[in-house]
């Protein structure tokens, strides 16, 4: 189902008037979510649901291992495991730049003749909704969410908290990227204030990695490739190395930011071999010299300037090489 072409933006007011029109709302976020997509739909679908509403949170893939431990992911439908569409008068996606980034699965798995409503913080947003928040301006789209449950004054259950802290500390960085802002900070007290577990949640989040995902690290920085005087680090992951350890959703998480933290490189890069023959991409900058937005935007893709991704076509090696080259003409060009 696509969206209509009324772009303009909405307010939370907006918003919150064509919610209350609906009784059974769809959530969707993109494809392979991360902690953000889950926490963020998590967090909404337990205050609309304080609200009367009928929720169906529904995934083209399945939730991470190491998100499973949040209370409330365990709603969330595999597009491909419905039998039969639900009928929903309502459609809201979240934490998805693009209408193709949900993947036809989870749209197809909703018979809606209602309103989509597109809430998100990526600068590449295509404001695909017919009602579209974008706050490219947010470091996480879990932090609109809680602006939009405090700005209502719904109710955020214990659930949500947790689930938004997820959201927000993950797309932060554990609240370390320079999008952090001091009402990320304010906002993080405030769930804390609410009774939240920091110490308990954090080391779910970060200090509880099965050990295939160690033996994955292992694999991947014997194979690493350093260019542009230690600049440049790239990591590919093929799907032989994922099957030689068994890998499941999720554990590729973070493991940009291992190699992104070596003092001298200002741009990480991750390729991702899939089924399918396309290589995932992602990239992060530590400086603004280097836009990944803008280097992704040349492969179809997009993102932030400081954190972007996209998918180009295979084989691994030919992809990372096209790509790692854009990047270098990138630096080059700020010289």
């Amino acid at each position: 189902m696509e969206a209509s072409s009324d772009n303009a933006s909405a307010s939370f007011a907006q918003i919150a008037e064509a919610i209350s029109k609906a009784a059974s709302i769809g959530i969707l976020t993109h494809r392979r979510p991360d902690g953000d997509a889950i926490g963020s739909c998590v967090a909404l679908g337990e205050a609309l649901e304080a609200l009367g509403k009928r929720i169906f949170l529904i995934n083209a893939d399945e939730v991470p291992d190491s998100l499973r431990f949040l209370s409330g992911s365990e709603r969330f439908e595999v597009a491909s495991e419905i039998s039969q569409p639900y009928p929903v008068d309502l459609v809201i996606v979240l934490d998805s730049a693009g209408h193709d980034r949900v993947g036809d699965e989870a749209w197809n798995a909703l018979s809606n003749a209602g309103l989509v409503i597109n809430i998100d913080h990526h600068i590449s947003n295509t404001r695909f909704g017919d009602l579209n928040y974008v706050d490219a301006k947010s470091p996480a789209t879990g932090q609109i969410i809680y602006e939009l449950i405090s700005d209502q004054g719904w109710r955020l259950t214990t659930d949500g908290r947790d689930a938004l802290y997820a959201a927000i500390s993950t797309d932060t960085g554990s609240f370390r990227y320079p999008s952090t802002t001091a009402a990320t900070y304010r906002i993080a007290a405030e769930l804390i204030d609410e009774g939240l577990d920091v110490g308990g949640i954090s080391q779910k989040l970060y200090e509880s990695y099965p050990l295939r995902r160690l033996f994955l690290l292992r694999d991947l920085l014997q194979k690493m490739e350093v260019r542009d005087d230690g600049r440049v680090v790239a990591i590919k992951l093929t799907l032989a190395m994922a099957e030689a350890v068994g890998m499941r959703p999720g554990d590729t998480e973070g493991l940009i930011d291992v190699i992104r933290s070596v003092d001298t490189v200002i741009v990480a890069v991750f390729f991702e071999e899939m089924a399918d023959g396309k290589i995932r991409v992602s990239s992060r900058s530590k400086s603004t010299v280097v836009d990944v937005g803008q280097v992704c935007a040349v492969f179809g893709g997009g993102g932030h300037q400081l954190a972007a991704g996209t998918r180009m076509r295979g084989p691994i090696d030919d992809a990372a090489d096209r790509f790692l080259t854009e990047v270098s003409r990138q630096l080059d060009g700020s010289n």
